[in-house]
C-alpha cells in the first residue's frame, strides 16, 4: 500500500493528509456549533472545552488511522467515511461526558447529537458490506464492555478497546481485509498508547501497581514484528507514533515523581 517511496510521493501524502484534517476540524466544529449551544455558566464552559478538544485532535489521529487511502488523491468514500467516523467519535464524547458529569448541559448536547449521529450511522450503514458491518458491531461491544471493565478495575489493556470505534476508520475503509487484520492490534495498542499519554497528563496515573501495568504493556507495544507490519500495509506514521509515545511514558514512568510529557 505504500508508494514508490519518492519525496514528491511523500510531499503529496503530507499535503493529502493536512487538507483532511483541516476538512475534519472545520465539519466538527460546525457540528458543535449545533449541539452545543453558548452559555457563560462555568459548567456550559466546560462542556464547550471538551468538544472543543475533539475537532482540535481527533482529526489529525483518524487521518493517522486512514494513511494508507491518503497516499494519492482522497475519493469522495474516503472524505465521506473520515467525516461519518469523526462525527460517531464526536458522539462518544458527547456520551462520556453526560454519563460522567451527569450534567444538565451534557445531557442536552446528547439529545441534541442524536441526528447527527444517526444520520452518521446510516450513511455508513448504506454503503457497508454484511461481513465489515458484523467487525463494526464488534468494535462497538468491545468499547462497551473494555469501558465497564476499566470502570471496574483499571488496567492498561483495557485502554485501546475502550476507544476501538476509532477503529471504525481502518475497517471500513479496507473492507476488513488481510492488511487491517494484520494490523488490527497495533493499530488498537497505538490508541491505547495515546490515551495513557493523557492519563499522565490528567494525573490519573500516580497508582503504582498501574505505572508497572502500564510499562509492562508498552514493552509489548514495541514488538518488532507488529511495528514492521504497521510500516509495510502503510501506516508508517502510526508504528512511529507508538515508538514516540512508548519512549516518552517509559521516561516518564521511571522518572522521579514531576516529571511531564512534553
Amino acid at each position: 500500500m505504500i508508494g514508490a517511496g519518492g519525496g514528491d510521493t511523500k510531499d503529496h501524502s503530507r499535503n493529502s493528509m493536512d487538507a483532511v484534517v483541516i476538512h475534519l476540524e472545520q465539519q466538527l466544529r460546525e457540528a458543535i456549533s449545533r449541539i452545543h449551544l453558548p452559555d457563560s455558566h462555568s459548567s456550559a464552559r466546560h462542556a464547550a472545552k471538551r468538544l472543543n478538544e475533539v475537532a482540535e485532535h481527533a482529526p489529525a489521529f483518524l487521518a493517522m488511522l486512514a494513511e494508507p487511502w491518503l497516499e494519492g488523491p482522497v475519493s469522495d468514500r474516503t472524505q465521506q467515511l473520515l467525516a461519518d467516523c469523526a462525527r460517531i467519535h464526536l458522539y462518544a464524547r458527547i456520551l462520556d461526558d453526560a454519563l460522567d458529569e451527569n450534567l444538565p448541559v451534557c445531557r442536552q448536547n446528547l439529545l441534541r447529537a442524536q441526528p447527527m449521529f444517526w444520520q452518521a450511522v446510516q450513511r455508513i450503514a448504506a454503503k457497508t458490506s454484511d461481513t465489515a458491518a458484523q467487525e463494526a458491531e464488534q468494535l462497538i461491544q468491545q468499547t462497551v464492555f473494555a469501558v465497564q471493565a476499566d470502570d471496574l478495575w483499571r488496567d492498561p489493556k483495557h485502554w485501546g478497546p475502550k476507544n476501538h470505534h476509532l477503529l471504525l476508520v481502518p475497517l471500513l475503509l479496507s473492507g476488513n481485509n488481510a492488511a487491517y487484520q494484520a494490523c488490527r492490534t497495533g493499530l488498537s495498542n497505538l490508541i491505547a498508547l495515546v490515551q495513557a499519554g493523557d492519563e499522565w497528563k490528567q494525573g490519573d496515573l500516580a497508582d503504582g501497581r498501574l505505572q508497572e501495568a502500564l510499562l509492562a504493556f508498552v514493552a509489548q507495544c514495541l514488538d518488532t514484528d507488529q511495528l514492521t507490519t504497521l510500516k509495510r500495509e502503510g501506516w508508517p506514521t502510526a508504528a512511529e507514533r507508538i515508538i514516540w509515545n512508548a519512549d516518552r511514558l517509559i521516561g516518564v514512568l521511571s522518572a522521579p515523581s514531576g516529571v511531564s510529557i512534553p
